[in-house]
């Protein structure tokens, strides 16, 4: 058996030969490049590692915990992430949305014709003290309004039809088990409907449409009660832009203090576009779209390209109405970070649920109690000032922010300090009131404005990242 020379190295890979009559210097410079060597290869080991944890830990993909009141822009920013992380997806699934969009539209008409015919039938009595208005009642309402108003009644069926295409319901009823529920009247605001969780309408439309599509196009859109609705809605389109410019129409929506314009789901200012007969929803449209799910709502998002491609990310959508945030909690201990929105235009408004709250208010005392909660105290938090673009649009018109936050004295009432003055408040609070010190990333926000949103976005995954690195005690 042959025996160990001096020249072969012990048991290494690759292995080091070292000659007989190597000198001092040499011996040092060999030592020195193994050290070298050693320090490389354990260095690539360790990003090894590294890349091993974190795609373990991303396996599942990242976690998201939308919180906010009611109509705070939680849905709209969902609809962000599956535009941002998945644009296809989002894109085949537009035209689900269409109902939708669809049943926002003829919700708004339906709202102005009870309005406007209601005016003199005790119009002010349905209207609670500090919306009286002399002037109401002041403009009557001519033959062609009267005429235009009648010829738009049909709307009142399709209203009924697009609630049953969405509800999967041959008779739904308010409040039933088919889990659709009609917002209680508000005579501020056109009415939301509410879908229950779970009832996945997106699917069942979905579903609905291919075995339409399947039967061929000559017969599929007589055999869809979404095609007559569409063809009826192509029928009264410049009906219902009539009665949108209507001066007496305007003067009544102005005199009751409703903005329609400032509301989920407007889309009267895009009637000839939405009413035609083959319309197919933009990824705008989509955006803007209105509907209440109760409950909350487990989303799945998977990536398409990129360096996320094929992860999946995950995103709770919560119910922010009084009602629904004992719902909040259960989702508390499994998210990698939540995203609060709190609509910055909500300054001269009140909680739907409980008028005697103003909405910024409680907005703020939402937070205050997330930003104290103690199971959240390792939490990465997003705050989202939300609704920018309709924050400016009031200050602009003339709404005096100060007149409803006293606080706010002797500044300008222009959009930027307003802003300034309310990211000052939110970030006050987030200090004073977490359990431990934690990083908050705020960012003023218009939810409707893909591009700047999907920048957010861009950001909240480098958040993400940093958290789950963290978390494997990488840096």
């Amino acid at each position: 058996m042959p025996t160990k020379t001096k020249t072969q190295a012990t048991l290494v890979w690759p292995p080091v030969l070292i000659r007989e009559d190597e000198t001092e210097e040499e011996r040092k410079l060999r030592v020195g490049d193994e050290a070298e060597a050693k320090r490389v290869s354990d260095t690539i080991d360790r990003q090894i590692e590294v890349d091993r944890q974190v795609k373990s830990k991303t396996a599942q993909g990242a976690k998201i915990l939308l919180l906010g009141q009611a109509e705070s822009g939680k849905s709209t920013v969902l609809k962000n992430f599956q535009l941002h992380f998945a644009p296809k997806a989002f894109e085949l699934e537009a035209e689900v949305w269409r109902p939708v969009i669809h049943l926002n539209l003829v919700r708004s008409v339906n709202f102005i014709v009870n309005l406007v015919l209601s005016r003199n039938q005790g119009l002010r009595d349905s209207l609670p003290n500090h919306q009286r208005k002399p002037s109401i009642t002041s403009r009557p309402i001519g033959n062609d309004l009267r005429k235009l108003c009648v010829r738009l009644a049909p709307l009142r069926q399709v209203e009924e039809n697009l609630i049953k295409i969405l509800s999967g319901d041959e008779n739904p009823r308010s409040g039933d088990s088919s889990g659709v529920n009609s917002q209680p009247y508000n005579p501020a605001k056109a009415p939301d409907v509410a879908i229950a969780a779970g009832k996945g309408w997106r699917q069942a439309f979905s579903l609905q449409r291919r075995s339409l599509e399947s039967l061929g196009s000559s017969t599929k859109s007589d055999r869809s009660d979404d095609g007559q609705n569409r063809r009826i809605l192509a029928a009264l389109g410049d009906d219902i832009a009539a009665l949108w410019k209507d001066e007496i129409v305007q003067h009544v929506l102005k005199s009751s203090e409703i903005a329609l314009e400032e509301q989920p789901g407007f889309f009267l200012d895009q009637v000839v576009r939405i009413t035609k007969e083959d319309y197919r929803p933009r990824p705008d449209d989509v955006l803007k779209a209105r509907v209440t799910t109760i409950g909350p709502e487990e989303h799945t998002i998977i990536a398409e390209s990129g360096s996320e491609k094929a992860k999946q990310w995950t995103i709770y959508d919560v119910g922010g109405s009084r009602g629904q945030r004992a719902a909040w909690a259960q989702f508390f201990d499994d998210v990698n970070i939540i995203i609060f929105l709190a609509p910055m235009s909500g300054f001269n408004q009140v909680l739907a649920e409980d008028e005697s709250v103003n909405r910024l208010t409680d907005s703020l005392r939402l937070w205050q109690l997330i930003c104290s909660n103690k199971i959240l105290a390792g939490v990465e938090f997003v705050l989202f000032l939300n609704k920018l673009d309709i924050l400016d649009a009031k200050l602009k018109s003339g709404v005096q922010f100060s007149s409803f936050v006293t606080s706010y004295t002797n500044k300008p009432n222009e959009t930027k300090p307003v802003a300034r003055y309310l990211l000052d408040v939110f970030v006050s609070l987030h200090q004073q009131y977490s359990p431990k010190r934690r990083k908050l990333h705020p960012h003023l926000t218009c939810a409707v404005d893909t591009k700047a949103t999907s920048s957010i976005i861009t950001r909240i995954q480098e958040v993400i990242l940093v958290k789950i690195l963290a978390q494997t005690n990488i840096i």
